[in-house]
């Protein structure tokens, strides 16, 4: 696979959902996979060791923008829990399985959390932003109003 996109977040949260819109957006083609997921755990490293290219994509309370930006294997705690930072799998991936691809963090604001499935304006716009810089990060031809 040439590029895997990681979605994270819960629609089931309001704006923690964006990322599974961006998802949408970029919709499904061959030289794509994308992975939806609630968290990050340690099972997506093998998957990552197959791809030139990661995107984690999730929500953000803190960015006024949408970002992207490139990571760095970081390990600040132990590496295997329940739950990950993108940076602690990266680096679970280089070790366990030899990924040698770059990978990126896409942030897009977000700012209700709150129970319910509609993402605000707010994280609308950043999942449009952020799916075309997605794109283009991936040379991906996607058409996105």
């Amino acid at each position: 696979m040439a590029a895997l996109v990681v979605a994270v977040g819960n629609t089931l949260r309001g704006d923690d959902g964006v990322a599974h819109r961006v998802a949408d957006l970029l919709g499904a083609r061959p030289e794509v996979d994308v992975r939806r997921v609630h968290q990050l755990t340690p099972e997506l490293a093998e998957e990552m060791a197959h791809a030139t290219t990661v995107v984690f994509v999730d929500a953000d309370v803190e960015a006024s923008a949408v970002r992207l930006e490139r990571l760095t294997p970081n390990a600040q705690r132990a590496p295997i829990t329940h739950t990950m930072t993108p940076n602690e799998l990266v680096m679970l991936a280089e070790r366990l399985y030899g990924f040698q691809g770059a990978a990126y963090l896409c942030r897009v604001p977000a700012e209700d959390f709150a129970a319910g499935g509609a993402l605000t304006p707010v994280a609308e716009a950043g999942a449009r932003a952020a799916a075309r810089k997605v794109a283009e990060l991936l040379n991906l031809t996607v058409e996105i109003l």
